[in-house]
């Protein structure tokens, strides 16, 4: 039986990752794609019904509740969903700006709790769901210049633990899953202390980073995967999870 999965936050990065991998994985399911960038996510979708896969592209704004409104009446059937939306700065603590820090929140703590409510609202509705966000290992190990997105994951992670015991009763599941450094657009702005993304797997004793025991940080391929099996009957009986993808990075800790 098909079923319907939208990914937020899919027009590059991670997100992209997942959307892919939905497709190609679930082939004869409904995929919705959406982002803030409507002509970006839209190039992902088109490139994936070029491949033959059922997928359309819509815009959102998760920090408007309008906009975030709307996306879930129009998906209001999506059995899984996966958010991956998020904003990245970094600064000193001592010189770090008010406003950018609450921007940081905005994005990757409130609009993605907003996201998953309603969509949980829904799913309860319906008798049930998957719901699994993208948060990171920042929201357990401290970075260095990174206090609002340490902080802003390790928000969205325990609020959406919150969530997850206040629907689980409706057949509910939500889980996250923490990403180690990852070779993204993002990541390559976060690691501006190392030559390059892959050095990261290396460890910076000036950065207070741990080596990665894998030896090599994560593609988005890799956290894909683990977002499907969340969001999958596989994992049926995990929820307020936090599965760690990070190549060892945090030593199981």
């Amino acid at each position: 039986m098909s079923t319907t999965a939208v990914v937020v936050g899919a027009g590059r990065g991670i997100g992209q990752a997942i959307g892919e991998d939905l497709a190609r994985a679930c082939p004869g399911d409904r995929l919705i794609l959406a982002d803030i960038d409507a002509a970006l996510v839209e190039g992902v979708a088109a490139a994936l019904r070029a491949e033959g896969f059922e997928v359309t592209a819509r815009h959102v704004d998760i920090t408007d509740e309008q906009s975030v409104r709307d996306l879930v009446a129009e998906t209001s059937d999506a059995d899984r969903v996966a958010i991956a939306a998020g904003v990245f700065d970094s600064a000193p603590s001592l010189d770090v700006a008010v406003a950018d820090f609450e921007r940081i929140l905005r994005v990757n703590t409130v609009g993605c709790f907003d996201v998953a409510r309603r969509y949980a609202a829904a799913m309860a509705d319906r008798g049930g769901g998957s719901i699994v966000a993208v948060a990171s290992v920042a929201a357990r190990m401290p970075r260095m210049r990174q206090a609002a997105y340490s902080a802003s994951k390790a928000a969205l992670r325990q609020s959406l633990r919150v969530l997850a015991m206040e629907v689980a009763g409706s057949g509910v599941r939500i889980n996250t899953v923490s990403p180690g450094p990852t070779d993204t657009q993002m990541m390559r702005q976060l690691a501006s202390d190392h030559a390059t993304v892959d050095d990261l797997a290396d460890g910076s004793l000036p950065a207070l980073r741990p080596r990665i025991p894998a030896g090599r940080v994560a593609r988005g391929t890799d956290i894909a995967a683990a977002v499907r099996f969340l969001l999958s009957a596989d994992s049926s009986h995990i929820l307020l999870g936090d599965l760690v993808v990070d190549g060892g990075e945090l030593l199981g800790m």
